[in-house]
């Protein structure tokens, strides 16, 4: 007797101090990430994320695409995989992809926007307490590999209709082949035989068929113990400044208890761990199906609740997102919370900004601008056009998702935001690079028609680089005032200096310039009034260090050129 409670003493002493230790493991990691969160917070994030789980970043963007959705070029052209990096400091997959969400879907009008203004001020300003317990138990959500919950979602259909009654029927016949042994022992054990390999057949084949959907249930299982965790945190915080959140936590947990409601038959470890207790409920899953009978069960409440397990999902994303957010806003060197302007095709755009600079920079110049109409930026090269381009277009959006424009002071309407800019060939459709501007510059005019909605801003980069100088100016001529002419507000770039006298009537001219120190170009970013007045190609061939003769006798190509109106043989 004394040996079997010395054993029970042993075994409860190292119980006891593995529960220790663990305690003291996760208090140790606690503090770390709170500490190391404290360091990065208004800091340019250092996250890293795959190629394969960006691929997949869209997933609840493709759920909830609004009534404007940035397309694929002007994503591309402003660099929105690089904004997206610099801004995503998020803890989980629901925060990286809320965050995509509303970078690729400004709202287009008031009620549209999705995020709180008074929680981003809140973790921005005094909330570090908050920051820490949410994204703390949001690191505990993680993610789902590579993919996207909605990838797995939008895949159950593919199971079918999925019916417990063969699992139940086969659940029953081992123990009714043991009542047959009663009445013959012999029989009665070989058809128990027969059933229990039968069973271990149609277990495996059924439990490859659901293996690939574990992940996901696994995910929500996380989700939900998330959503109590956090619900207790905000209501302990701050109830009425979460009420929302607390609300759509709790109505998600009411509608899925079901669905967790004895979900360990389905997610308890299995014989490859080495726990004895695994091996025994392995055996019995395999030979009884209890798991696959669950499995079907919770596949039910998912495909009944997708609704509660989307608001769940959004609500955490949006608390991680707004993290993100505000940390973003601190480590800029200058924001504002932009004032937007409800405008139709009835009335001007709106486009007032100040201190406005590309928030990928590290030493951004600042430059304001009111525009009344469109611009026309005409400038050397690599004096700054493209930038403030991209400047102009990045202060839009991200004044329009995420509240925060990277300028001093913003007033602006609600914009359709399209551009062209960076655009290239398309081996795969056949097209050349012209074929692929014009129809880029086409949907810009198709969209500026539109009367009834918002505005479009428009970026346009080298209007017709892809043809000949006559008719890229003859025909930019043309399509310039159209495009204006339309619900659109318009900023182009040009090296074409004709275009400044020939669009005068309907474009305001401004310009980039620079000048020569010290035998070298050097540009102030600074945006002028009027056209330029300069220019630099000829110039940078010699300073790279091209032959000076071949330099020389281009300038004098130029200048007679410019004189006669004749190119010198």
């Amino acid at each position: 007797m004394e040996t079997v409670v010395t054993f029970l003493l042993i075994i409860g002493a190292i119980f006891l101090v593995s529960f220790l230790a663990g305690r003291n493991n996760e208090k140790t990691m606690r503090e770390r990430c709170f500490r190391a969160w404290d360091k990065s917070f208004g800091k340019v994030p250092a996250k890293k994320m795959s190629p394969q789980r960006f691929e997949h970043i869209g997933g609840y963007e493709k759920c909830h695409r609004g009534t404007f959705t940035i397309d694929d070029i002007t994503w591309n052209d402003l660099d929105m995989d690089q904004v997206y990096r610099r801004i995503d400091a998020t803890e989980s997959a629901s925060g990286e992809e809320y965050l995509y969400f509303l970078l690729r879907t400004p709202a287009q009008k008031t009620e549209e926007a999705a995020v709180d203004e008074a929680l981003i001020r809140h973790f921005e300003e005094d909330g570090s307490a908050d920051r820490q317990a949410i994204l703390w138990i949001l690191r505990s959500l993680g993610h789902t590999g590579a993919y996207s919950l909605y990838d797995y979602l939008d895949r159950l259909d593919e199971l079918g209709e999925r019916s417990n009654t063969r699992e139940i029927l086969q659940l029953i016949l081992p123990f009714a082949m043991i009542g047959v042994m009663f009445w013959n022992t012999r029989v009665g054990l070989i058809l128990l035989l027969i059933s229990l390999a039968a069973n271990v057949i149609t277990y495996f084949q059924g439990k490859s068929r659901i293996s690939p959907y574990l992940a996901c249930f696994r995910y929500l299982l996380r989700l939900l113990k998330c959503a109590d965790r956090l619900s207790v945190v905000l209501q302990k915080s701050d109830p009425a400044l979460y009420r929302k959140e607390i609300e759509a936590l709790n109505r998600g947990r009411e509608a899925l208890s079901s669905f967790r409601r004895g979900s360990s038959m389905l997610m308890a470890g299995s014989a490859s761990s080495g726990n004895p207790v695994d091996v025994v409920l392995d055996y019995v899953r395999i030979f009884f199906h209890i798991d696959l009978i669950k499995f079907n069960a919770m596949l039910s409440d998912v495909k009944t609740h997708l609704a509660d397990i989307d608001e769940l999902t959004g609500v955490m994303g949006r608390l991680d997102a707004q993290i993100s957010i505000a940390s973003f806003r601190k480590s800029l060197p200058a924001y504002c919370v932009p004032e937007l302007v409800e405008t139709t095709g009835h009335e001007a755009p709106v486009f007032e900004v100040k201190g406005l600079v590309h928030p990928l920079l590290a030493k951004p110049v600042a430059n304001d601008l009111t525009a009344k109409r469109g611009v026309l930026l005409t400038g050397s090269n690599a004096s700054g056009k493209s930038t403030f381009l991209k400047s102009i277009m990045l202060c839009a959006l991200l004044s329009q998702s995420i509240h925060t424009a990277p300028a001093t002071s913003y007033r602006g309407s609600y914009f359709r935001l399209l551009t062209s800019m960076a655009l290239r060939d398309s081996i795969r459709e056949g097209q050349s690079y012209f074929m692929v501007e014009i129809r880029s510059l086409k949907r810009i005019l198709d969209a500026s028609k539109e009367t009834d909605s918002c505005p479009v801003l428009a970026a346009i980069d080298e209007v017709l680089r892809g043809t000949n100088t006559i008719e890229r100016i003859a025909a930019s001529s043309e399509i310039l005032p159209a495009l204006e002419k339309g619900n659109a507000l318009i900023f182009a770039a040009t090296h074409d200096i004709e275009l400044s006298e020939l669009l005068k009537n309907s474009f305001t001219n401004m310009h980039f310039t620079e000048e020569i120190k010290d035998g070298d170009v050097v540009f102030s970013y600074r945006l002028m009034d009027g056209p330029a007045t300069t220019r630099n190609a000829i110039r940078l061939l010699s300073m790279v260090g091209f032959d000076s003769a071949l330099t020389r006798n281009a300038e004098e190509r130029a200048e007679h050129f410019e004189q006669t109106g004749e190119w010198k043989l």
